[in-house]
């Protein structure tokens, strides 16, 4: 390997040595750099591309230990929106090539990553930021509406799904009464788990965990209603399509078939909050994941075909949560 040497001013052969960065700004990150050598007059020499991937891991391990907001992030809270990099910067009033920096890797500044995980925890701030940024013309109108837009969107779908799947808990439920941000959550967190999580396989995790949730402790985990459909348990009112474009917690990514049909997938943005769910509650969702993660979606349809509830009802009805007692799931010789 070879490189121009500023010292013999030439290209001259070099070599690589490890060391560890012990500290960064102040915090111990202990990261192994490598470092160059000409061959020739012994100096150490820069070589872009070793020292831009000895900046990647420095950068990468400082925002793990410091929980700085990643290039990723920033990326999908532009993405949700659909806002250019000059639009997001208009509305945070920052400077022209900030964001640029930040989603090609530069740092940003603690004030700035604090800020930026606060606005992508609670968007509402985003909008009343944009606001704020329209009415000072730092935006245009075409901006704003952006924001305005998909929060109504939004809102609405909430609203509509709410009213369609809340129920008086009941045995078609298993006594949980829906509730729509714990189950935003339990799908982004699945598909997190789950490689590829297609819509139609996502059904049947949901109403796995429920049935396997009420055979041991007598009570659903989402309060979701599911019935009988030809290749297994659905979401009743097939109320899934609605579930899967909700946009905070996940996207919905459609691709077509050879047939001319659509197939849909769930990918999770990361942004999962489990802290309404109970530890016995996540043993069984994890239980669930693993027995089912690896396993097609014929699989996992002809494994709910087992099941007495799909067995024992009629298509289209809705299924009780008392078949719930002989779970084949449970059986993992059956898996």
């Amino acid at each position: 390997m070879k490189h121009y040497c500023p010292y013999c001013n030439s290209v001259e052969k070099y070599r690589v040595e490890k060391r560890i960065i012990e500290e960064y700004k102040g915090i111990k990150v202990d990261v192994e750099e490598k470092v160059t050598f000409c061959e020739k007059c012994g100096n150490e020499i820069i070589v872009n591309n070793i020292e831009d991937d000895n900046l990647v891991r420095l950068y990468a391990r400082y925002r793990e230990l410091q929980g700085t907001v990643s290039s990723e992030d920033i990326v999908k809270l532009r993405e949700k929106y659909n806002l250019s990099q000059r639009e997001l910067t208009g509305i945070l009033g920052w400077g022209k090539m900030t964001i640029n920096r930040y989603e090609n890797g530069s740092l940003p500044t603690k004030s700035h990553s604090d800020y930026l995980i606060d606005l992508i925890k609670d968007e509402k701030r985003l909008l009343e930021k944009a606001k704020m940024a329209y009415e000072k013309k730092q935006i245009t109108e075409k901006t704003f509406d952006k924001l305005v837009k998909n929060e109504k969107k939004d809102t609405d779908l909430r609203g509509y799904l709410e009213k369609e799947l809340v129920r008086e808990p009941n045995i078609y439920n298993g006594y949980k009464q829906f509730d729509i941000d714990k189950v935003e959550n339990l799908i982004s967190y699945i598909a997190s788990k789950v490689d590829n999580l297609y819509l139609t396989s996502l059904n049947k995790y949901l109403w796995f965990i429920d049935m396997v949730s009420f055979q041991r402790r007598a009570v659903g985990i989402t309060g979701l209603t599911y019935m009988k459909e030809q290749f297994g348990p659905v979401i009743v009112g097939a109320k899934y399509e609605e579930l899967s474009k909700l946009e905070d917690k996940y996207k919905r990514e459609d691709s077509e078939k050879n047939d001319g049909g659509l197939i849909s997938k769930i990918k999770s943005k990361g942004n999962f909050d489990l802290s309404d769910f109970t530890e016995n509650e996540m043993e069984i969702v994890d239980e669930v994941i693993e027995l089912l993660k690896d396993k097609s979606v014929k699989e996992i349809s002809d494994l709910s075909h087992k099941e007495l509830g799909w067995k024992k009802t009629e298509r289209f009805k809705r299924i009780s949560f008392e078949f719930a007692e002989e779970m084949v799931i449970n059986e993992r010789k059956n898996f």
